[in-house]
C-alpha cells in the first residue's frame, strides 16, 4: 500500500462535500423545498450526486495530471454531498427527507471519513519507497513542461527521504535540480485565501482577541460549576421529598442512554475547561491545550447526540467549536514560537490578563 502524500485532494473532497450538504440545505430551505419533475416525477437530488461522482471516477481513471485529480476530487465531493443528503430518505420507510436524526447521522459519517484520512497519513511515517513513488508522480510535471517551485520543492523532500541505493532516486533528483522552476502565478481565489490567512493571522497576534477567547472558557467553566451545584440541589431536593425536584430528577433518569452520553460528555467537557482555567496563571500553552481537548471532545462525543434532537439547526454549536478549534491551535503555535524565543512567561494575574 503505497500512500499518497498529497492530503490536499482528500481535504478538498470532504470540504466540498460537506459545504454542498450545507449550502444545499440552506438553499431548499429558502426555495421552499421545490422539485424537479411533475406529472408523478421527483428527479432526486441523489441522482445528480451519483452522476457527478461517476464523472468523478471517470476523471480519476482516465487522467494522469495533478490538475485533473484535483478536479475529480472536488467534483467527486459534491456528488457525494447530494447523495448523503437524503441519507434520511433511505432510512424510514415514508421516504422522510426531514428526518431529524439525518443531521447526527451525516455529521459522524464525516467525522469518521476525517479521522479515517487522518490515520492513514498520520499512523506512520513514509517509507523510503512510498517517498520514492510520490516523487515519481511528481515527475509527470518535468514531462509535461515547466514545473512550479512547489512542487520542485516537495518532490526533491520525498527525495531526501528515499532509498539513495534505488538507481532512481539520484537520477530523479538530478532531473528536479536542473528544472527551472516557474514563477507562482496567484489565482484571484489564492490571493483572497492568502488576504485572509493574513487577517486571520493578525487578529490573532492581538490581545483582545486571547482574553475573549480564554473569556469564553472561563464562562464555559462558571457554567458547568452553576450545572454541578443546579445537580446536586436537585438531588438534594428529591432526597427531602420535594415533588418539583422527584418530577426532573425522574424524567432525567428516563432520558435514556442519549441524554446520559450527552451529560457525561458535557462534563468531561467541563473538567477539561476547569483544568485549563486553573493553568492559566502558570502556563498559557498547557491551558490551550485542555481547551482544544474539551472542544474536541465536544465536537466528537457531545455534538453528534445533540445533533439527534436539534437536527440540522443545532450545528451552530459546531461551526462555534471548529472557530475556536482553529484559534486555540494557531494561539499554542504562537506559545511555542514564544518560548522557543526565549519570551518570559507571564505569571499569575498578569498571565490571565494577556
Amino acid at each position: 500500500m503505497i500512500r499518497n502524500d498529497r492530503p490536499v485532494l482528500v481535504d478538498s473532497f470532504l470540504i466540498a462535500a460537506a459545504l454542498t450538504v450545507l449550502a444545499l440545505r440552506v438553499y431548499l430551505a429558502a426555495a421552499h423545498y421545490p422539485q424537479l419533475g411533475g406529472n408523478g416525477l421527483h428527479i432526486a437530488h441523489v441522482l445528480w450526486g451519483g452522476l457527478l461522482m461517476v464523472i468523478a471516477i471517470g476523471m480519476l481513471l482516465s487522467l494522469l495530471t495533478w490538475t485533473w485529480q484535483l478536479i475529480g476530487a472536488l467534483i467527486g465531493g459534491v456528488g457525494f454531498g447530494l447523495f448523503i443528503d437524503e441519507l434520511g430518505k433511505f432510512l424510514t420507510s415514508d421516504n422522510n427527507y426531514f428526518f431529524k436524526p439525518t443531521a447526527s447521522l451525516i455529521y459522524a459519517m464525516f467525522v469518521a471519513l476525517f479521522l479515517v484520512a487522518r490515520e492513514m497519513r498520520h499512523y506512520r511515517k513514509l517509507t523510503p519507497r512510498e517517498n520514492l513513488v510520490n516523487a515519481i508522480e511528481a515527475s509527470k510535471e518535468l514531462a509535461l513542461g515547466p514545473i512550479s517551485s512547489v512542487a520542485r520543492t516537495r518532490a526533491l523532500g520525498w527525495l531526501a527521504a528515499a532509498d539513495d541505493s534505488h538507481p532512481l532516486t539520484p537520477l530523479l533528483r538530478g532531473q528536479f535540480e536542473i528544472a527551472t522552476p516557474t514563477s507562482e502565478r496567484r489565482s484571484l481565489l489564492m490571493a483572497l485565501f492568502t488576504g485572509l490567512r493574513s487577517r486571520y493571522a493578525t487578529v490573532v497576534h492581538t490581545g483582545w482577541f486571547r482574553r475573549v477567547v480564554t473569556g469564553v472558557f472561563v464562562l464555559q467553566a462558571v457554567g458547568v460549576v452553576l450545572l454541578v451545584a443546579y445537580s446536586l440541589a436537585i438531588a438534594a431536593g428529591a432526597a427531602a421529598g420535594s415533588t418539583d425536584a422527584l418530577t426532573e430528577l425522574d424524567t432525567t433518569l428516563r432520558g435514556g442512554p442519549i441524554l446520559w452520553t450527552t451529560l457525561v460528555g458535557t462534563l468531561i467537557v467541563g473538567a477539561f475547561t476547569l483544568i485549563g482555567v486553573a493553568e492559566l496563571r502558570s502556563s498559557r500553552h498547557r491551558a490551550y491545550r485542555a481547551f482544544e481537548t474539551a472542544v474536541l471532545i465536544d465536537l466528537l462525543l457531545v455534538q453528534p447526540f445533540t445533533l439527534l434532537d436539534a437536527g440540522f439547526p443545532g450545528l451552530v454549536q459546531v461551526f462555534i467549536d471548529l472557530a475556536l478549534l482553529v484559534s486555540l491551535r494557531y494561539m499554542q503555535s504562537q506559545e511555542v514560537v514564544l518560548r522557543a524565543f526565549g519570551a518570559p512567561r507571564a505569571s499569575g494575574a498578569e498571565a490571565v490578563r494577556t
